[in-house]
């Protein structure tokens, strides 16, 4: 009977459950030895009562077997991922209809991953290449209320939707509560601004449109030391991670100038949106005559219709030293089921730029902007850990499906980068984290 068990297990580590994850080695795939004849003729000492080399009275696999490589491989799977939307990149708008990108649930994005190894003797090579196709999230609507950007706080707007020192579009509310009037320039305290419906005018409520993509890409290179009559594998080497991102907001509605005092201009002058103590931003196109409401104060009639847009892109490209360990959970004649842990210190070369622009759509054709930019390199982490089962078809195929979670610490991500503006100044902020996981599915083939 223990023979017979023996000479099942032998099967199983000469054939080789080898691969992604898989914690014995590829010399463990059959070559030229058939099993039963080199059991029979390893075991007939055993049953003779003499000691095998190293294992007292149990019967072990010959170095012969182990030394029959090399052992080539190769993988191909199908990844189906999500990630987190879970940001610290604060409030787009306040009010009822608050808006933020934690509002945006990430679906299940398809990949690819292919992996290639070699083994001789005890120890492997393996590269392997990731690539996320994209996670792209998107969410458009209309608000309920108008949108303040005095901040909506005892004005014509109280109770609406507003714009502050807190939220997205800083640049709008400091030309709104801009007062230049010591320099001779408007004073922009004298009015209410924003998008209607606001008191008697009764205009459609804005709109918005958000949008978030994130593309993961992902290469190894990676050396094992993989006994083959072990059921760990430990691995060292190098590894890269590319994580480029894109968060979009824009905001649309009638703009409004409600007077709270005598002497307002109807609108947002020229003056206001550029000056450095108001909105600090460039004409880019167009008449440079502000944003104006019905009165028609400051340009042709309106009321104008308007704009807002904010881009956020980031990249991230982490490269560093990891390690793994591979583990043999449990195997049968023809499946196995194993699991692995990699970690590894990064550095981490992150670029943002944030660019906004403040466009008339209607009833004018100014646009207003500025673009910031700003790289920072920085100290990342990275850790993967999964499970995987495999189901042997033959000696050199098979099928392999699993489940996996990737970390990623200190990076640059897209939705968090308007709160790193203060005043004219970008920083890119490069402490995030995100957590992808996930299921895969492929084929495997040991020659």
């Amino acid at each position: 009977m223990w023979r017979l068990s023996i000479r099942n297990i032998s099967t199983v580590l000469l054939s080789g459950f080898a691969g992604l994850s898989c914690l014995t080695n590829l010399h463990a795939q059959e070559t030229v030895l058939n099993p039963d004849t080199v059991f029979k003729s390893v075991c007939t000492t055993c049953e003779s009562g003499s000691s095998c080399p190293t294992h007292g009275n149990g019967c072990q696999i010959p170095g012969t077997v182990a030394q029959s490589g090399p052992l080539l491989y190769f993988q191909a799977e199908y990844l189906f991922w999500t990630r987190n939307s879970d940001f610290t990149g604060g409030t787009i708008i306040g009010g009822p209809d608050a808006l933020s990108y934690d509002n945006l649930n990430f679906d299940y994005q398809s990949g690819y991953r292919l992996k290639s190894a070699i083994a001789v003797d005890d120890f492997e090579l393996e590269f392997s290449w990731m690539q996320i196709d994209g996670w792209d999230e998107s969410q458009a609507g209309q608000l309920t209320t108008g949108v303040s950007f005095d901040s909506g706080i005892a004005t014509s707007f109280a109770g609406a939707n507003f714009i502050n020192a807190t939220t997205y579009f800083q640049p709008i509310f400091n030309a709104a509560s801009a007062d230049l009037s010591a320099g001779g320039g408007p004073n922009e305290q004298l009015e209410d601004e924003g998008f209607g419906p606001v008191g008697v005018f009764a205009d459609p409520a804005a709109t918005y449109q958000m949008q978030y993509r994130s593309n993961l890409k992902d290469w190894e290179l990676m050396a094992k030391y993989a006994p083959v009559n072990s059921r760990f594998k430990l691995g060292a080497g190098w590894r890269h991670v590319n994580l480029d991102e894109l968060a979009s907001i824009s905001l649309a509605g009638t703009f409004r100038a409600v007077d709270n005092a005598v002497g307002a201009n109807g609108g947002l002058s020229h003056a206001a949106l550029t000056d450095p103590n108001g909105g600090n931003l460039t004409l880019l196109s167009g008449v440079g005559d502000g944003f104006d409401d019905e009165t028609a104060l400051l340009g042709p009639a309106g009321p104008d219709q308007v704009r807002f847009q904010n881009d956020a892109t980031t990249d991230n490209s982490l490269n560093g030293v990891q390690f793994s360990l591979e583990g043999l959970i449990v195997e049968s004649e023809n499946w196995l089921f194993d699991g692995f842990i990699k970690a590894g210190v990064y550095h981490n070369q992150a670029r943002g730029a944030v660019t906004e622009t403040y466009s008339g759509i209607g009833n004018d054709n100014s646009v207003y902007g500025r673009t910031l930019t700003s790289s920072q390199s920085s100290v990342a982490f990275v850790g993967q850990t999964g499970v995987g089962l495999v189901y042997r078809i033959n000696d050199n195929i098979r099928i392999r499906g699993g489940w996996e979670v990737l970390f990623l610490s200190g990076v640059a991500l897209a939705p968090e980068q308007a709160g790193a503006i203060i005043g004219a100044t970008y920083n890119v902020e490069n402490n995030g984290s995100m957590i992808a996981n996930g299921g895969n599915a492929g084929f495997e083939f040991v020659y």
